[in-house]
C-alpha cells in the first residue's frame, strides 16, 4: 500500500468516525429543529466557510461546472432531508446501519450506468445485506422495519447515487470548487424545503440546539464532507463506500453509549450480518 492510499484510507475512516457520532447529534436537535431547517442551516454555514477556505479554486469557474455542483448538491440535499426525516421516526443505531446500503448499490449503479463489471462478492454481499435487514424486520422487541427505518433505505440509494456523481463530476470540476458549490446548492434546496413543507413546524433556539447546529455545520459538514471529496479525489468510489461505511459501527455505538438505545440480540445479529456483508464487498476476491 503506497503512502497515497495510507492518507486516502486514514482521511475517509476519520469521515466514517466524525459521521457516526452526528448521528447522535442529530437524534438530540430534532427535538428543537425540523429536519429542513437542520439542512438548511448545516450547510449555508458550511458553504460559507468553505468558500472562505478554497476560495482561490474558486476562480475561473464555468457553467457546466456550476451545473456539475448543482447535481452534486441536489443528491447530497436529497439523501440527507430524508435520512433527517427517517431518523426523527427510528433510532439512530438503526438509522446509521440502514443507511450504508449505499456501499452496495454503488458497485450496482456504477455497473448500470457506467457499465463497470460486477464480481460474485458483489451478488453475495448484497443477499447478507438482505438477510441483516430481514433480522431488523423481524425484531419485534424494536418494533421491526418501520417508515423511518424504510425511509432511511431510501437515503441510501440517494447517498449511492452522490457518491458516483462526486467521482464523475470531480474528473472535470476542481474538488474544493465542487465541495463549496454542492453545499451551497444543497443549503438552497433544503432551504426551499423547509419553507414549502416545514413552515408551521416549532423551532426552539437553545443552548442544546446552538451546540448541535455548530457541531453538524462544521464538523460533520465542513469537515467530514470535505474530507470525503478529498478522499474519494484519491482513492475509487467503490473503495471509498466501504470505508465510508465504518460510519455504521460507530452510530450504533456512540447511540448505544450517549442515548442509552438498547440493542437486542436480533438487531446485534442483523448488525453482524449487516457489517459482514460490507467486510465481503471490500474483499479482493479473484
Amino acid at each position: 500500500m503506497t503512502k497515497r492510499e495510507l492518507m486516502a484510507d486514514g482521511i475517509l475512516v476519520l469521515t466514517a468516525f466524525i459521521w457516526g457520532t452526528g448521528f447522535v447529534v442529530m437524534k438530540n436537535t430534532l427535538d428543537s429543529v425540523p429536519p429542513g431547517a437542520i439542512i438548511a442551516i448545516r450547510y449555508a454555514i458550511a458553504s460559507m466557510l468553505t468558500a472562505c477556505m478554497f476560495k482561490r479554486h474558486l476562480r475561473g469557474l464555468t457553467r457546466a461546472d456550476v451545473c456539475r455542483g448543482a447535481v452534486v448538491g441536489l443528491l447530497l440535499a436529497g439523501a440527507y432531508i430524508v435520512q433527517t426525516i427517517g431518523l426523527s421516526m427510528t433510532t439512530a443505531g438503526k438509522n446509521a446501519f440502514l443507511t450504508t446500503v449505499y456501499v452496495l448499490l454503488v458497485p450496482f449503479g456504477c455497473w448500470l450506468v457506467f457499465r463497470e463489471k460486477l464480481s460474485r462478492k458483489n451478488f453475495l454481499a448484497a443477499a447478507m445485506m438482505l438477510a441483516g435487514i430481514g433480522c431488523l424486520s423481524l425484531d419485534g422487541e424494536s418494533g421491526g422495519l418501520n417508515a423511518g427505518d424504510m425511509l432511511t433505505l431510501v437515503c441510501g440509494m440517494l447517498f449511492a447515487a452522490h457518491i458516483m456523481a462526486v467521482e464523475r463530476c470531480q474528473k472535470k470540476t476542481n474538488t474544493y470548487a465542487l465541495i463549496v458549490l454542492q453545499f451551497a446548492f444543497a443549503a438552497v434546496i433544503a432551504f426551499a424545503y423547509w419553507m414549502l413543507f416545514e413552515r408551521d413546524m416549532e423551532l426552539s433556539v437553545n443552548m442544546s440546539m446552538a451546540g448541535g447546529l455548530f457541531y453538524l455545520s462544521v464538523f460533520s459538514t465542513t469537515g467530514a464532507m470535505s474530507l470525503q471529496n478529498i478522499g474519494q479525489s484519491m482513492a475509487p468510489a467503490s473503495h471509498a463506500a466501504i470505508l465510508l461505511s465504518l460510519e455504521s459501527v460507530f452510530g450504533a455505538l456512540a447511540s448505544c453509549l450517549l442515548l442509552g438505545e438498547v440493542l437486542t440480540p436480533t438487531m446485534a445479529m442483523g448488525f453482524a450480518v449487516i457489517f459482514m456483508a460490507l467486510v465481503v464487498n471490500s474483499l479482493k476476491i479473484r
